[in-house]
């Protein structure tokens, strides 16, 4: 365990927001805070509804981040999929020939059944090597994902992540459709996400569980994850919604996953950034990204108007981790 004082850890830091080319979850932005320490940047940008207890793995990546020398990558380059939130096709089309990405994320809410299907319908013509990754985010009700199921199942879909909430549904929906199913919140925002049982439970179900190493609490926790998972379970490296300067741990775990295990990762979030903490955002370029740790470029950091409950909560996910002994 590092022995940081408090003092330490809050000395640098930059409060910040990004702007989104779309809203995610009806917000414009993200925000969070940047902090600096032996080994160079990194930021703690957990979700405002986030517990402090999930918020705080947010911090314990940061901290790993910024005062450990991390492993070094396997590879230079990781292939990802493109990311988009909104519904437009002509949008999707230009991300996909701007990416070059030949799996893509979709998310939908379940609002539109048939509008849905008409998109991936148009899109599939369009391109026919897409594969689609649906992300429904526990949207639907049991019945709504068995049609959503029956109807997609003559798409290339690799899998509907997260569309149901509970455990329950899940395996029922296994049980009654052909789709296969990735797992992100049901894992993700559990009170100990490696508990064993927990871990046995979800992998009945999942054909796929989505990781994101942030939230996950960095890479040492990724590390002791890869070790506690069956030797067939398919893990999806995926984003968290950071900025180029928080993508590098995302980058990172994907290259630790053994080649012949490694999967398209979700790291395409850069293309949802209108403005960035660097220079030259990290975005797909033949469906590829770089995997490099940046350091932001001070002069494009614009201040929260939330400073003060930001510095607030850093300050108080401090002393929850610190009384846990998580760093």
């Amino acid at each position: 365990m590092l022995e940081l004082s408090k003092e330490k850890v809050l000395k640098n830091l930059r409060t910040f927001v990004v702007e989104l080319k779309h809203p995610m979850k009806s917000n414009y932005f993200r925000e969070g805070v940047l902090i600096k320490g032996d080994y160079g940047w990194a930021e703690f940008a957990p979700f405002a509804n986030h517990s402090i207890e999930h918020s705080t793995r947010w911090l314990q990546s940061a901290i790993e981040m910024a005062w450990t020398d991390l492993v070094k990558p396997e590879i230079n380059h990781i292939e990802v999929n493109a990311l988009v939130v909104s519904l437009d096709f002509e949008s999707i089309k230009n991300v996909i020939l701007n990416s070059g990405c030949k799996t893509i994320k979709i998310k939908l809410s379940g609002d539109n059944l048939e509008k849905d299907k008409t998109l991936i319908q148009n899109l599939k013509q369009e391109f026919s090597f897409l594969k689609f990754r649906i992300d429904f985010n526990g949207s639907l009700d049991l019945p709504q994902a068995i049609k959503y199921a029956d109807e997609f199942n003559s798409f290339n879909i690799e899998y509907f992540e997260q569309p149901c909430n509970n455990l329950d549904d899940l395996k029922q929906l296994k049980k009654k459709s052909k789709i296969k199913i990735a797992i992100d919140e049901s894992f993700r925002l559990a009170p100990n996400c490696l508990d064993n049982s927990l871990l046995d439970q979800i992998l009945d179900i999942a054909d796929f569980l989505i990781v994101k190493p942030i939230p996950l609490g960095g890479i040492k926790r990724f590390k002791q994850l890869l070790a506690k998972v069956r030797e067939d379970t398919k893990i999806v490296i995926s984003g968290s919604m950071d900025t180029s300067i928080g993508l590098y741990l995302t980058a990172l775990a994907q290259t630790l996953i053994p080649e012949q295990k490694r999967l398209v990762a979700g790291g395409g979030t850069g293309l949802m950034l209108k403005t960035d903490l660097v220079s030259e955002t990290i975005v797909p370029q033949n469906g590829f990204i770089e995997v490099k740790k940046l350091a932001p470029n001070e002069s494009l950091i614009v201040e929260s108007s939330n400073r003060d409950l930001l510095i607030n909560r850093i300050s108080d996910c401090f002393d929850f981790g610190r009384e846990r002994g998580w760093f």
